[in-house]
């Protein structure tokens, strides 16, 4: 793929950057092999590494949550990602590391609801969090309560992170309690329980299209669906520390 000698200080240096753009921005590592290139596609193409760069959403819409605010942050939070990865993908062609971005899966609607790159077992594989009772990634500094962006690239070699094996969660129920048409099961995640075990994830995508109704225009950002996030709102993990980067944001802008 290259000539060109591809450091882990070189991707390091160059990611640590990258996360620069965002407060609060971490990565995680983790090699890319068969599980989550079932296809091979990537890994014929020289990729051998995938990341998942991850920063705190920019409001406490938990605190008195409404479609309509969880929906217009979305509307920042979506496009802050997709800037955080063009930043990347520049920084890396500047420094000669392959990097690629997957596309986003687009289509909610219809199974199997897969998509190339699986940023959840990314986090999970490079040591970032867990995946919750909820299916959705649990990092270890700011909970579910995060937007992320991945990629694969390209290093002669690169020390990933420990990988998370088990979830985290214990007893606590509260994103199961929180689903309002009861999509959750509540099982507990570890290496070899699929989504499927954990969500009834069409169950989800309709309910939320049905209660949309003729509402939905209503919601900026959102289109014919509810922005449900009621799940990810309820987890109690990390919330203090996506309370601080909130709070530093708001610092930074009165400065």
């Amino acid at each position: 793929m290259t000539k060109t000698k591809v450091t882990e200080e070189k991707v390091r240096s160059v990611f640590d950057q990258a996360a620069r753009l965002l407060p609060g921005t971490k990565y995680a590592v983790c090699g890319l092999d068969a599980e989550l290139d079932s296809s091979g596609y990537y890994r014929k193409q020289g990729y051998n590494y995938a990341v998942v760069f991850y920063f705190p959403l920019d409001e406490d819409v938990w605190d008195g949550y409404t479609e309509e605010r969880m929906a217009t942050l979305q509307t920042r939070c979506f496009p802050d990602a997709s800037r955080l990865g063009e930043y990347a993908q520049t920084l890396c062609e500047e420094a000669g590391i392959p990097f690629h971005r997957p596309p986003i899966g687009k289509d909610h609607m219809t199974p199997p609801y897969i998509t190339p790159l699986s940023v959840k077992a990314v986090g999970a594989r490079g040591g970032a969090g867990w995946i919750g009772k909820s299916d959705l990634l649990i990092t270890f500094e700011y909970g579910p309560k995060i937007t992320t962006m991945g990629a694969l690239f390209y290093a002669d070699s690169f020390s990933t992170g420990t990988p998370v094996t088990e979830n985290r969660c214990g007893k606590c129920r509260r994103c199961v309690d929180a689903c309002p048409w009861h999509n959750i099961y509540g099982n507990a995640w570890h290496t070899g329980v699929t989504r499927d075990d954990l969500v009834d994830y069409h169950g989800c995508s309709v309910s939320r299209y049905l209660a949309s109704g003729s509402k939905s225009t209503d919601i900026p950002g959102v289109g014919k669906k509810v922005a449900c996030c009621r799940c990810m709102m309820a987890c109690p993990v990390g919330v203090r520390n996506v309370l601080d980067v909130i709070e530093s944001r708001k610092q930074d802008a009165q400065a």
